[in-house]
């Protein structure tokens, strides 16, 4: 008996070796011998690497061609009821939304989501949106073109954020303020951007992002974009200001703000405050080697990846009679792999030596572990001048602390650091190489606005991620799940072909109701 084929649709599939994503006419079908449903597919072209529009193959396009000819339907039309159920509930159960479509409008904010629900769903340059479910029944109406993303993007400017954020911090809340990564560019024109550090040692401009979150749910609230890396303690008094931070906020820096000299500062301004405490610190290494076996053997607690984290808190003398809280913690997984990377390098720097093809950045590991004996001008004798692994053994890897003058227990000041380190990963590649050609997001009346845009997109993964809390779901897998849910009809002949739920996809529309059916 031959299978009954679905009603063919058009997926995308990538190819993870060229990174070329092809087009596939796919049909599935249920197979009664595996008792499972199956999949027909035939290529039929491929994305435009640049403008990620759809180019067929010539044989697909004859058929179409025919198929108008005799009036046939050509292409059935796709609705994404899970995503565009998703996009309702936001907007229903988050109020900075609802607050920015009071300022804008329905229909620029129309827009803006679709922006704002695009970098969430994809980790690709914002001008493919032009091309992400467009016209799908039921989503949020993108822009047509280029120039009207950056007309969006100029809206987004500093006198609505200071208004918007004015409507959200209503009630003397508590907030947790924090420093985000110094994004480097090229852009030579842009007043935001100044030389300092980077952490790829590049020579070129970049900013400082200072985030305002809620401090109970880290909900994204609004944002200030310093040139450099200028953080020093009358910056953060200036930044505290512009976000209307109370002084009951807590201030959390990265390690490359940290210093004695800063802690003494915020200490005598009353400022909360939780640091990442660089390597290479005399005191750490001493507080570490004291009480490395308490730590070893401490409090078991679980981070943001499900790996087991020993910590121990001490209360350590500072500035005399000042006394802080460090909370040390020790990774075994981290330490195992810094172990064996360690290990790999060396076999690399041996190599290295034997050829002569010396490789500057190790030059102090060189120095460190090896003898040279020249044989030949072509070849050399390397011997190891020291035991690699019992230095290895006595060395800290796999600790590190943080430092506060709060009465946070060691869990909690984990959570908080690593919900931090979530929003730098997510603003790291922030300004895309993509979107500075082709949208040109780092001129300056583009750039706030660009930054603006990710912190509407923020906004919707925090209520998002509040919503599914307890549920053991992730906000990219049922992003994933639910864009993967697709409908298709057939207007000419009145039927309209639904997906079945998975198991996921289930689970979310139980949660968050949505409604969905099949």
């Amino acid at each position: 008996m031959e299978a009954t084929l679905s009603p063919p649709k058009v997926i995308e599939i990538t190819n993870k070796k060229n990174n070329v994503t092809y087009l596939y006419e796919d049909q599935h079908y249920w197979d009664p011998h595996k008792k499972q449903t199956r999949h027909k597919r035939r290529c039929i072209g491929k994305l435009d690497r640049v403008t990620g529009q759809r180019v067929y193959n010539p044989a697909y396009r004859e058929k179409i061609s025919r198929q108008e000819d005799t009036g046939m339907q050509v292409i059935p039309t796709f609705t994404s009821p899970g995503l565009a159920r998703l996009q309702d509930y936001v907007q229903q159960h988050c109020r900075p939304i609802q607050e920015l479509a009071s300022l804008l409008g329905p229909d620029a904010t129309d827009r803006l989501l679709h922006l704002a629900w695009f970098l969430l769903c994809n980790r690709r340059p914002l001008s493919f949106a032009l091309f992400w479910e467009q016209g799908k029944s039921g989503l949020h109406q993108g822009p047509a073109d280029l120039q009207a993303v950056r007309e969006l993007l100029r809206l987004l400017d500093v006198e609505l954020l200071r208004t918007w954020q004015a409507k959200l911090t209503q009630g003397g809340q508590k907030y947790a303020v924090f420093d985000l990564c110094a994004i480097a560019s090229y852009e030579n024109h842009n007043p935001y951007l100044q030389y300092g550090y980077n952490r790829d040692s590049e020579a070129l401009e970049q900013n400082t992002i200072v985030l305002l979150t809620t401090y109970e749910r880290f909900h994204p609230i609004s944002f200030q974009i310093l040139p450099g890396t200028m953080l020093d303690c009358r910056t953060v008094d200036e930044t505290l200001s512009f976000l209307d931070a109370n002084d009951a906020s807590i201030l959390m820096l990265n390690r490359r703000f940290f210093s004695l000299s800063r802690i003494e500062q915020l200490l005598q301004q009353n400022r909360s405050f939780l640091f990442r405490v660089p390597t290479r610190q005399g005191w750490l290494d001493e507080l570490i080697a004291s009480n490395r076996q308490a730590i070893e053997t401490g409090i078991g607690l679980v981070d943001s990846q499900k790996r087991n984290i020993r910590s121990l808190r001490l209360l350590a003398p500072f500035f005399g009679n000042q006394s802080l809280y460090v909370h040390l913690f020790y990774d075994e997984l981290w330490r195992t792999n810094q172990r064996e990377n360690l290990f790999s390098l060396l076999g690399r720097c041996k190599r290295e030596l034997e050829t002569g093809q010396h490789v500057e950045e190790h030059a102090r590991l060189y120095e460190t572990y090896f003898r040279v004996r020249k044989r030949s001008k072509a070849l050399h004798h390397v011997q190891l001048a020291s035991d690699p692994v019992q230095r290895f053994e006595a060395s800290h890897a796999g600790f590190w602390a943080l430092v506060t003058n709060t009465e946070l227990s060691s869990q909690e000041a984990l959570d908080m650091y690593e919900k931090r380190n979530a929003f730098e990963r997510r603003f790291d590649n922030l300004m895309n190489f993509e979107d500075c050609q082709n949208l040109q997001v780092q001129s300056p009346q583009y750039f706030l606005g660009r930054v603006f845009l990710q912190l509407i997109s923020e906004t919707i993964r925090a209520v998002l991620h509040e919503a599914l809390e307890g549920s053991g779901l992730s906000v990219e897998e049922v992003l994933f799940s639910l864009s993967d849910l697709r409908n298709v009809s057939f207007s000419e002949q009145g039927t309209c072909y639904c997906g079945r739920l998975t198991s996921v996809q289930k689970k979310v529309n139980e949660l968050l109701h949505l409604g969905l059916e099949t």
